[in-house]
């Protein structure tokens, strides 16, 4: 089946806000070689330029287990032996201690940082002790641990760091709110059945720690691309680290496919992934909306200064990715390298899908029960004073129903066609030149007062709740949508972004993906209509974010759909009053054939079909009861549902029932979808 779709204008959409995205901080040093007692043994000490002490990577094997040694540095105070090497803990034991990272969030679960060297690690670890005022527990000595298990510390001084932060003590003394160590296995080990652990770890490709590892060495350089490959394949080179490290396998011992898929599916399963090459990324959409942590107050700024002094510190590699050393050291370290790809896939998953913390949740709330506030029940009586505010859904008809607004009703419309943002009218093309395509555009507009100016009749947004928030005491908004069937909105979209090559994002590497392969990709952003009703632009949905959607558009918008726009502009000349200037001129625009997007649709109830739908589920059940709303709300003018907004602050979100603050206040519980 053949289908088009308008392809003039700007119909961007809006999914994640992207910051600025950074590479990985600078560790310098050496790398000495040593026989002590019949042991092999290879220290790597690296300058850690935040926390402004020395600390001594040491790589002990044996055939039996792992040896320990301590060091003195004349310079430094604060000294710590990392030894990684084979570990006699259970595998299963191991396992079993860590929550998986679909898991409903929970705060008696410890957060535990896994410190891999040469990966921006310690940028995440001064994040959360200068940033957010956390305060963590850092094992860098293997006896530092095996004596705290012993000690059973983490059922003894762990805390939650929302329900028992810093100040709330006067003297906080062994108290900690996360751990922090490079020992994966008896790191581990510390955690009970009480306290489980959650893991996040940072990943960077084998190629780029195998460089920064050369350079640790004496008597190095930078660009020495000859010396690093003879290093690589020496024996002291410690070829697929982070598979040995989650699948136990010491130096001496081949890695195996068994392993790597052992490994894979802990990497898969367990771990919060961050990645050294998008900092911002990983602080702003992983750990925070996982761990619902915030900068202090007086703090605000300190993630971006620590993540951009990181960059900064970052020396150039001398690598070309794909080149010839590059892919020599990846084959090297073939394993890792599939756990890198895999890692990166995991990554853009976990966008969409990682538990949000309860508190995100409460805070996306809020606004959202703030925000339309500022916007009449669709009931209510009419005021004069009422502006519309039409809520655009991206490739649903948005550019048809600016164009009849304008041309055939004669209303100007708010939207930027001459940046920057202002109050500027352009009386021809009927619009105020105004910016409401982001929130940061947002707030300047309402710095303007631009709803009290008078001086559009129609504001447009593809931000529901954001949007909302330009409306006033003085003018309220009165709200209308066009939506459209999921699984063709997901298609058009799709197809639209491969040839729009005006919009900021046009994606011509579409082009050679197919619609299946779309929708499967890593981040694909779903349920987009759910998402931005609710303010979860991120993260995992459930039942409760619909529950709040379906409130939110039966009291508050008036409701069209894309394949019934005949009915759908007669509802809305009835609601608002609108009348053609011109007989004919709405049915004109409605029948246009002009600037299309000719496209394949997948066979309805197909295998691709169905997986959009599966994928949109949420969007989908909103969608059927939006097709409802339409129906009922032919007519409306005057309020006589028994629905009252304010009940939206009733509708059960699901929350973690260990949190005793949240529950108490909320009574509920969250568990988002997997």
């Amino acid at each position: 089946m053949q289908h088009y779709d308008d392809v003039n204008g700007h119909d961007m959409t809006i999914a994640a806000l992207h910051e600025d995205e950074f590479r990985t901080t600078q560790m310098m040093g050496h790398q000495s070689n040593q026989q002590k007692d019949g042991v092999a043994t290879t220290q790597y000490e690296y300058y850690d330029h935040h926390q402004h002490h020395n600390r001594r990577l040491q790589l002990s094997m044996t055939e039996e287990k792992v040896t320990t040694t301590s060091n003195t540095n004349n310079h430094e105070n604060n000294n710590n032996a990392i030894i990684i090497g084979q570990s006699t803990n259970n595998q299963g034991v191991i396992v079993n201690m860590l929550r998986r990272a679909r898991d409903k969030v929970d705060e008696k679960d410890v957060p535990f940082l896994l410190q891999v060297p040469y990966t921006n690690s310690d940028v995440i670890y001064n994040i959360m002790t200068e940033c957010y005022g956390l305060v963590g527990r850092e094992y860098w000595d293997v006896k530092d641990l095996q004596r705290d298990e012993g000690e059973n510390v983490v059922d003894s001084f762990y805390v939650s760091s929302h329900d028992r932060p810093k100040e709330m003590f006067h003297n906080f003394g062994k108290r900690f709110h996360f751990l922090s160590t490079p020992h994966y296995q008896e790191g581990t080990s510390l955690l009970t059945l009480k306290h489980k652990g959650r893991i996040i770890l940072m990943l960077r490709h084998p190629a780029y720690i195998a460089e920064r590892m050369y350079l640790s060495r004496p008597n190095t350089q930078k660009g020495d691309l000859k010396g690093l490959l003879q290093y690589v394949n020496g024996t002291d080179y410690y070829d697929n680290w982070m598979t040995r490290m989650l699948a136990n396998v010491p130096k001496e011992e081949k890695v195996t496919e068994e392993h790597f898929k052992y490994a894979r599916m802990i990497l898969e399963n367990k771990f919060i992934i961050g990645m050294t090459s998008d900092m911002a990324e990983t602080v702003k959409k992983r750990i925070n909306l996982h761990f619902g942590w915030k900068e202090l107050p007086s703090k605000q700024g300190c993630e971006l200064e620590y993540i951009k002094k990181g960059t900064m510190e970052l020396p150039t590699s001398a690598l070309e990715e794909g080149g010839r050393e590059w892919r020599f050291i990846a084959k090297k370290n073939l394993f890792d390298s599939k756990l890198m790809a895999r890692g990166m896939a995991v990554f853009g998953m976990q966008k969409m899908r990682i538990p949000v913390h309860p508190y995100t949740v409460r805070d996306d709330r809020k606004a959202v029960s703030e925000a339309f506030g500022h916007l009449r029940n669709v009931q209510d009586e009419i005021d004069t004073s009422d502006i519309p505010f039409f809520w655009h859904i991206p490739k649903a008809s948005g550019t048809t129903v600016k164009e009849v607004m304008s041309k055939c009703y004669n209303l100007i419309r708010t939207e930027m066609v001459d940046p920057p943002s202002s109050l500027d009218l352009f009386p021809e093309k009927k619009v105020l030149n105004v910016d409401l395509t982001t929130p940061e555009a947002i707030v300047v507009a309402r710095g303007y007062n631009v709803a009290d100016s008078k001086l559009a009749d129609v504001f447009i947004s593809q931000l529901a709740v954001e949007g909302s928030t330009v409306f006033t005491t003085y003018h309220m908004g009165r709200a209308f949508t066009i939506m459209r069937h999921p699984v063709i909105l997901a298609a058009s979209l799709f197809y639209y972004r491969r040839i729009a090559t005006w919009e900021p994002t046009y994606r011509p590497d579409f082009n050679d993906l197919t619609l299946q392969e779309y929708v499967e990709m890593p981040g694909y952003y779903d349920n987009w209509m759910v998402r931005m009703l609710t303010n979860a632009k991120l993260g995992g949905l459930n039942e409760g974010h619909l529950e709040i959607a379906k409130a939110v558009i039966k009291e508050k918008f008036i409701i069209g759909i894309s394949d019934h726009m005949d009915e759908t502009f007669r509802q809305l000349e009835s609601y608002f009053g609108w009348k053609e200037q011109e007989a004919g001129c709405v049915k004109s625009f409605l029948g246009a054939s002009f600037n299309k997007n000719k496209y394949e649709l997948p066979e309805r109830g197909g295998p691709v079909w169905n997986s959009i739908a599966e994928k949109n589920k949420f969007d989908m059940q909103l969608y059927y009861f939006a097709l409802e709303l339409f129906g009922e709300q032919a007519g409306y003018k005057a309020a006589s549902d028994p629905f009252v907004y304010s009940k939206l602050l009733t509708v059960p979100w699901e929350f973690v029932d260990t949190m005793a603050p949240i529950r108490s206040e909320l009574n509920s519980t969250f568990s988002p979808s997997g």
